[in-house]
């Protein structure tokens, strides 16, 4: 039995997915104090379940090699949903 050393995805996308979940946490800490009996909670589970699906299909088709934009909107796609509950 051999152990294989190969990352399942590139160093890169640690930071991006570090600050993602960073973001994410603060949001839905946020979102959570609200008194909108949830609404707003309910929502942002929604909008952080898609992100991590939009996450997926990047890593799924570029895992070794993200270009500059994939880091980017896995980097800053939590703020654009905190944008996205706001114009709701």
């Amino acid at each position: 039995m051999t152990i294989s050393n190969r990352a399942v995805l590139s160093p890169s996308y640690d930071r991006a997915i570090k600050s993602a979940v960073v973001w994410q946490l603060v949001l839905g800490v946020l979102a959570a104090l609200l008194l909108d009996g949830g609404q707003t909670a309910r929502t942002m589970v929604w909008f952080v379940a898609a992100f991590w699906f939009v996450f997926a299909m990047i890593a799924v088709r570029r895992p070794f090699m993200p270009t500059a934009a994939d880091l980017a909107i896995i980097k800053w796609g939590s703020l654009i949903l905190l944008f996205s509950l706001a114009h709701r």
